[in-house]
């Protein structure tokens, strides 16, 4: 990739390239008839061309279909936009080779699998990847790439990514990861801010403002990153109002949960251990302040035997550690009591504590040293470099595996290194100008953005 203002004298490889597209619809009809259907071509620009096992070679342009064995390849100065039948859609950046090994849309047997083996693509997930997460799969020769309903860059790097990396752009930080789950059983869904859903599975990212919904049967183990540890038990609602850790600041620092509907099980992390009144827990009857401590949250039609009024729930609050506040009734609940409420603001009623809930105390799940560290990195080391802009990512080898959220970089120098989460700002992920392009661009802005790198094809493409 070389910017506009740095010209080489390969006007006439891409002149040619675009000469030789006239001849797309000609080689299209030697193509096998039983080939299968993946997608099409949405935008191309230099030479870009297509090739079947034991096939001959055919140049694409725009509007071209695209088949299921097919390599696609990209020359150095040129790009392409690809979109699969069920929406998917593909950038290759220039210098790129990607293959659709298989493509699958019967109900049930959904199933995409692609092939990077040189170059970089950005991915954005079409309906078989949301509808069904674990059928779509990216191989490269390193690791291969599994998705939870994402949108990620993936580029394989040689010597050529230092020279790419020394000129790219630094990259704008994205939303920070404030918590993963350690421990996901069952449906577990997350609304974002924007309001997109996505699947919540181990170590998948949580964010400011994210609501996590557990089904009938399902619970998960959060884990913050002052080490706030929260079990939601089966059937809740939990949202992430605040989160913000100053260790150096510590009368800055807060955290702020919304229990919406159904219980949970909490153990205080840092920020309440250096300051209670920080931590905050609300609830449609009460709001919980925290005095250093592990405390269960648990909504029921009954509490302390009296039944909530019809449509309602009434709250129960047991502390095993430490004590909490129930802030509306002024009243103090110490370790070993359990106490509950039927109405906001009317007094407690003391209560036997229940023993087997059925989910884990958080404070007994481990947090794994590597669920928020990441690798200082330059971004151009050779090898896969991934780099996540929405949703979960698993990214996997021999060697080892490791999850991926939305904000974040991954790196595998080689198919026996581990995966690692890298800490850089001028990845050629994050960094690279064609990655800045969403596959989702409208065409004036891919013709732009074409017309900004000197990519020009004379006559359309």
């Amino acid at each position: 990739m070389r910017a506009k203002g740095h010209p080489r004298s390969a006007g006439g490889q891409i002149g040619a390239g675009c000469a030789s597209l006239s001849l797309a619809l000609l080689l299209f009809v030697c193509l096998p008839l039983y080939a299968a259907p993946a997608g099409k071509v949405l935008y191309a620009r230099g030479n870009v061309s297509a090739q079947a096992p034991g096939g001959g070679l055919r140049i694409i342009a725009s509007g071209a279909p695209v088949e299921v064995g097919e390599t696609l390849s990209t020359a150095e100065e040129s790009f392409a936009l690809i979109q699969l039948l069920d929406q998917e859609r593909i950038t290759l950046r220039p210098d790129t080779s990607f293959a659709i090994t298989n493509f699958d849309q019967t109900e049930g047997k959904e199933s995409v699998a692609l092939n990077l083996f040189k170059g970089g693509i950005r991915a954005l997930t079409g309906l078989l990847g949301k509808r069904r997460p674990d059928s779509f799969r990216l191989t490269t020769p390193v690791a291969t790439i599994g998705i939870r309903g994402t949108d990620f860059s993936a580029r394989i790097c040689g010597p050529e990514c230092a020279t790419d990396t020394a000129t790219a752009r630094v990259a704008t930080p994205l939303t920070q990861i404030v918590a993963r789950a350690l421990v996901s059983v069952g449906q577990v869904m997350v609304v974002g801010a924007d309001g997109n859903e996505r699947a919540v599975g181990k170590r998948s990212a949580l964010f400011v403002g994210d609501v996590i919904k557990t089904g009938a049967h399902a619970y998960t183990v959060i884990a913050f990153r002052d080490q706030t540890r929260v079990t939601l038990q089966p059937d809740t609602e939990f949202k992430i109002d605040e989160f913000n850790q100053a260790p150096t600041t510590p009368e800055r620092e807060s955290s702020l949960f919304s229990l919406v509907r159904g219980g949970l099980r909490f153990a205080t992390g840092l920020i309440g251990a250096r300051r209670h009144d920080s931590v905050r827990i609300k609830t449609g009857l009460a709001t919980i302040g925290i005095r250093g401590t592990g405390f269960d949250l648990l909504e029921g039609q009954t509490c302390g035997g009296k039944k909530a009024a019809a449509g309602k729930s009434g709250l129960t609050a047991q502390v095993w550690q430490g004590g909490i506040a129930l802030e509306e009734s002024h009243a103090d609940v110490a370790s070993g009591e359990a106490v509950c409420v039927l109405e906001k603001g009317a007094p407690v009623t003391k209560v036997a504590t229940q023993s087997d809930l059925g989910t884990p105390r958080p404070d007994e799940v481990a947090i794994p040293d590597d669920t928020f560290g990441a690798e200082a990195m330059n971004g151009d080391e050779p090898g896969l470099h991934l780099s996540v802009s929405d949703g979960h990512v698993v990214l996997t080898n021999d060697a080892g595996s490791i999850d991926l959220g939305a904000g974040e970089d991954g790196f595998v120098g080689g198919a026996n290194m581990s995966p690692l989460r890298a800490d850089n700002q001028r990845s050629v992920g994050r960094g690279d100008p064609f990655f800045s392009l969403s596959p989702d661009s409208p065409l004036e802005t891919l013709e732009k953005f074409q017309g900004d790198f000197g990519l020009t094809c004379p006559g359309g493409g």
